[in-house]
C-alpha cells in the first residue's frame, strides 16, 4: 500500500514496502529515540501489528480470495482493522490492536456488511432479501434460482459460509458450513446452518458465493461472484 496514515507515509521502493515518518526531516534513529516522537513510534507498533492481523484474516479466507481478487482489498482491509484497533478499550496507546477492539460493539459494526469483493452486494447478487444470526445462520426465504442467473452465462451459484475466529490474544482460526450449489429451477428456502463454534472467541461471518459455468458436465468456476461480512459476534 501507499499513502499516508496516523503520521506514517508508506511507499514502495525497489519493489519493497518502506515506511517514513510523515513529512520527512527525521533518520531512523531520531524516530527510535526523540521523545518527540514517541506518536511516531506507537503509531508504527499498531501499524505494524494490524499488518499482521490483515494478513491472516486474508489467510483464513483462503482459497476464496483467490478466486475473487479485489486489487484494493488489501488496503481497504488495513483501513477497517486500524478503526477497528482504535476502539481497544485495554491497551494503552502503542498497545492497542484489532482483536481487542472486535470485543466491542462498535468494532464489531464496523465489521458488518463489509464487502471483500468488487461490485454488488451479497443481496444483490442473491437478488433475495437475506437473513444472519448465530442461531439460526444464514436464511434466504422463497428464494428463486433463475434470478440468480439474469445477464451472465453462469449455470449454478455456490454459496457457504465461513467463520473467522479470534481470541483476545489475536490467534485466528476458522470453520465452515455446509455447501449448497444452486441451479436455475431451484426453488425454495435456503439455509445455511452455522457448526458448533468455540466460546471465547470473536466471530466474524463471511458469506461467500460464487458463480460456475457448466460445460459438457463438468462445472467450471468463474471469476465472479461476491464476499461480505454478513454476521460479526463476541460468542
Amino acid at each position: 500500500m501507499s499513502g499516508t496514515i496516523q503520521g506514517l507515509t508508506f511507499y514502495f521502493l525497489d519493489g519493497k514496502q518502506v515506511v517514513r515518518a510523515a513529512g520527512g526531516g527525521f533518520n531512523g534513529e531520531a524516530i527510535k529515540t526523540k521523545a518527540s516522537m514517541v506518536r511516531v513510534r506507537e503509531n508504527g507498533s499498531e501499524f505494524k501489528r494490524c499488518m499482521h492481523d490483515v494478513a491472516f484474516f486474508k489467510e483464513m479466507l483462503q482459497p476464496y480470495l483467490l478466486f475473487l481478487k479485489d486489487g484494493k482489498l488489501h488496503q481497504r482491509l488495513v483501513r477497517l482493522f486500524a478503526q477497528v484497533k482504535a476502539l481497544d478499550p485495554f491497551s494503552a496507546r502503542g498497545q492497542r490492536n484489532f482483536a481487542l477492539g472486535l470485543t466491542t460493539d462498535e468494532g464489531r459494526g464496523l465489521l458488518q456488511g463489509f464487502v471483500l469483493t468488487q461490485g454488488a452486494t451479497f443481496e444483490n447478487t442473491l437478488r433475495h432479501s437475506f437473513s444472519f444470526d448465530f442461531a439460526i445462520g444464514l436464511h434466504v426465504p422463497n428464494c428463486l434460482g433463475a434470478s440468480l442467473f439474469v445477464d451472465t452465462p453462469a449455470t449454478h451459484f455456490e454459496l457457504v459460509l465461513r467463520f473467522v475466529m479470534l481470541d483476545t490474544s489475536a490467534q485466528f482460526s476458522y470453520f465452515e458450513s455446509e455447501k449448497i450449489m444452486l441451479n436455475g429451477h431451484f426453488t425454495g428456502d435456503v439455509t445455511l446452518n452455522v457448526p458448533t463454534l468455540p466460546e471465547g472467541h470473536s466471530c466474524v461471518v463471511v458469506a461467500i458465493g460464487r458463480f460456475f459455468q457448466e460445460v459438457n458436465g463438468s462445472l467450471y468456476p468463474m471469476a465472479n461472484g461476491v464476499m461480505e461480512v454478513v454476521g460479526c459476534g463476541l460468542l
